[in-house]
């Protein structure tokens, strides 16, 4: 993690003036083809879920304005950011997880099931702040959506992004799945969600490369 200098930064002038904003924030919702990699987690024995955990978080990591966090009057840029995600009690309660992200697919899938079960088995979830070094990840899978509206302090600076998608849709011949992602506009533009989108997209149309080096351990 490394402290961004705002003097010689090149986003500057955006970052200040979208931050004097009440709500600085943008949301962009888009339809990914997932054929390919429901068809690959299906074969590899890979829960849904946690592989969309693993792609999203792979492609929002490759996007360097994604990783931008704001503490105070600073602006850090960390190295990897870490999934932060949704799970529903057996009596249908929110809980909170949080798992480390790790290039390798099968490592991070047998980990991130671990803690979904260890979550479970706890009977109860603390919804405390997770630190600055994590993306907050969640699914609808009851439903196909075309939008999506987070809930937000404005009383402080969050710089962290949301990510949501919703449930397999039959279109066309195919499968596609709506993605929606949030971010503070001082630190990414339309550009840079665009960005993650391409990068989430290719990856479920090649999930081979997706999920590269992956090894039936899980």
């Amino acid at each position: 993690m490394k402290r961004i200098d705002l003097e010689g930064w090149s986003r500057r002038d955006q970052y200040r003036y979208f931050s004097k904003m009440q709500c600085p924030y943008c949301s962009v919702t888009c339809e990914i083809d997932v054929s390919a990699a429901r068809s690959f987690m299906k074969d590899s024995g890979i829960p849904s879920y946690v592989g969309m955990i693993y792609l999203v978080t792979k492609a929002a990591n490759s996007v360097p304005e994604l990783r931008l966090r704001i503490e105070g009057e600073a602006v850090y840029d960390h190295d990897v950011v870490h999934p932060s995600f949704t799970i529903l009690s057996d009596g249908g309660q929110l809980y909170f997880c949080r798992t480390r992200y790790t290039d390798d697919p099968g490592a991070f899938i047998k980990h991130t099931r671990e803690v979904m079960a260890q979550t479970k088995s706890a009977g109860e979830c603390p919804l405390d702040s997770t630190g600055q070094d994590v993306l907050y990840l969640s699914c609808l899978p009851w439903v196909h959506f075309t939008s999506v509206s987070h809930p937000m302090n404005l009383n402080s600076p969050d710089a962290i992004p949301r990510i949501v998608w919703g449930r397999f849709e039959a279109k066309e011949n195919k499968t596609v799945m709506a993605v929606n992602l949030q971010v503070h506009h001082g630190l990414a533009d339309g550009l840079h969600i665009s960005q993650f989108m391409q990068a989430l997209g290719e990856s479920c149309a090649a999930p081979d490369a997706g999920f590269a080096g992956l090894a039936r351990s899980f």
